[in-house]
């Protein structure tokens, strides 16, 4: 805050300096009287000339009124620096913040084991890690400020490559399996994903992850080419790989009905579903496919299969058998899957249906890509969009997505909070800004743990402040909303165990309620100066009590 000592000096010399100029008046109209009338320049004179001329005490009064209207002029100026300041703050803070995030996604991109290009908004090439490198045969320096598909894409597949850039850079994730060029001139199958990507609640770029699947495409491609090698690469392929009979499931289903009703069956009746999967003879699985599933044999693995297939499985398999169902030889998805030891995997699967079995289904062949990583890899950027780094509340662009989306949604009432973390300046210049940082945190916590549904937005919006959105709720008519925030408030600051958490802490508080048919953005203005106006008020009180 601008110390109130330095404030109140301001004052008092623009004060003065009224006063000064003011006096001038008195003082000029008593010396022309004195001459005008002969008069010596004494106090009987000057009283004499008061009673004689009453406007000479109106002219007396200039000091008092000058004085008064200089010191308006000396507030209006404290203000104004005040605001000068607090701006100058709020843009380094923010400043800092965006460092913070960029540092955050640059040590993201370099830790995982993918091949991940971050492109600017023109679709230049700002870094890259070790993966891209290695897989693409360039380095970091040949390629920086170079178009990405200039330099990766071949001719025949610039136009896909552009498609893709350009619905990432408008902020859709887009997922493919294509080929890329190396350096060398030769093509790698590779599957692609795009993500974008928001620093300081800005998008300024995507992300490219690149995942060489060559050695899958082989195995896929030489199961199709040779039936006689088929039995070696089926063993050896480092892609866990099924063989299966459906014929079975395809004798049940046909005797359910025609196509339509199968459909309806396969959609809305889970008994069908689940019949289907009984009904599948598992042929012979390869290698690999023990090493992914942690089985020690292959009876280990069948015996266990029902522990495999999750619940969150059978849309999966419910899409497999809508695939063949429509007549189609290949149908890719994401599986989520169970090893034996009980960890959760995530699966690329892909099913081939040779066409000599394609009506009867009695030879399918599965394979199965261990994506877990990469998976893991998306959701760290995915949620980095729209996260906070520090607090990992939700950040200011998810925010304002929110409030967008909910401008034409009808979950009316929409109350809005805006809170301000109190003296975060005062703690940093004090104890530095690691305490700051665990301050932000402790406000962050407060908000954060259980204080609100899973509907409502708990949002960092600013260097100390944070936004709440809560559909369907006027705050005015519940008061324990502000209750349950000051009870938190109150548990964090009487905690005396050392949980990395700053303390004591104060929010001030803000609300507006908008009813269908208002502007969001104007509620938020709203509820953003209600808070504003506590704050003052809570400083007015401090500085009145000192």
């Amino acid at each position: 805050m601008f110390p109130l000592k330095t404030k109140s000096i301001n004052i008092w010399s623009y004060a003065l300096y009224g006063f000064l100029v003011g006096i001038i008046f008195p003082i000029i109209a008593s010396t022309i009287k004195f001459l005008e009338l002969n008069l010596p320049p004494t106090w009987r004179s000057l009283r004499a000339i008061h009673l004689g001329e009453p406007i000479m005490l109106i002219v007396d009064l200039v000091p008092i009124i000058l004085s008064t209207s200089y010191a308006l002029i000396g507030i209006q100026s404290a203000r104004f620096q005040e605001t000068s300041r607090q701006l100058t703050e709020s843009r380094k803070k923010q400043t800092e913040q965006t460092e913070f995030e960029r540092l955050f996604l640059e040590a993201l991109i370099n830790s995982t084991s993918f091949a991940v290009v971050w492109l600017d908004s023109n679709h230049h090439i700002i870094t890259c890690n070790k993966a891209f490198e290695e897989l693409f045969g360039y380095t970091k320096d040949e390629i920086i400020g170079k178009h990405l598909d200039d330099m990766i894409s071949s001719a025949d597949l610039r136009q896909e490559a552009s498609r893709i850039t350009s619905s990432v850079t408008k902020g859709n994730l887009e997922r493919l399996i294509s080929k890329r060029k190396r350096k060398d001139g030769s093509l790698v199958d590779v599957e692609i994903v795009g993500v974008p990507v928001t620093v300081g609640g800005e998008r300024i770029g995507i992300l490219g992850l690149y995942h060489d699947i060559s050695s899958r495409i082989a195995a896929e491609l030489a199961l199709r080419e040779s039936e006689s090698r088929f039995k070696s690469l089926f063993n050896e392929s480092p892609i866990s790989l099924w063989e299966e009979d459906f014929s079975a499931v395809k004798e049940y289903l046909t005797g359910l009905g025609d196509k339509d009703t199968i459909l309806d069956l396969i959609e809305n009746d889970q008994r069908v579903l689940q019949n289907c999967i009984e009904k599948i003879n598992i042929l012979d699985v390869n290698q690999a496919t023990l090493d992914l599933f942690n089985a020690k044999s292959k009876d280990e693995l069948f015996a266990g299969l029902s522990d495999i297939l999750m619940k969150e499985s059978l849309d999966a398999f419910r899409n497999e058998i809508r695939a063949l169902i429509d007549g189609k030889q290949t149908f890719d998805c994401e599986i989520m899957q169970r090893k034996m030891s009980g960890d959760v995997i995530n699966g690329w699967l892909r099913l081939s249906l040779p066409p000599e079995y394609k009506d009867s289904w009695e030879r399918i062949y599965l394979s199965i890509v261990d994506i877990t990583e990469r998976k893991l890899t998306e959701e760290r950027m995915r949620y980095m969009s729209f996260h906070d780094a520090l607090t990992g509340l939700y950040n200011r662009a998810y925010f304002e997505e929110e409030l967008q989306r909910l401008n034409t949604s009808r979950q009316y009432p929409i109350s809005i909070i805006a809170c301000d973390l109190d003296n975060l300046k005062t703690i940093n210049d004090k104890y530095g800004h690691e305490a700051g940082d665990r301050a932000l945190k402790a406000a962050a916590k407060i908000l954060g743990m259980g204080t609100f549904r899973k509907e409502d937005v708990v949002a960092r919006t600013g260097g100390d402040e944070f936004t709440i959105i809560l559909p369907m709720v006027d705050i005015s008519k519940t008061p324990a909303v502000f209750q349950r925030i000051e009870r938190g408030i109150a548990r964090h600051n009487s905690i005396t165990s050392d949980d990395g958490l700053y303390r004591p802490v104060s929010i001030s508080m803000g609300y507006a309620v908008v009813k269908e048919g208002e502007s969001l953005e104007e509620g938020y203005k709203k509820a953003d100066a209600a808070m504003y106006a506590v704050k003052r008020a809570r400083k007015a009180e401090v500085s009145s009590t000192t």
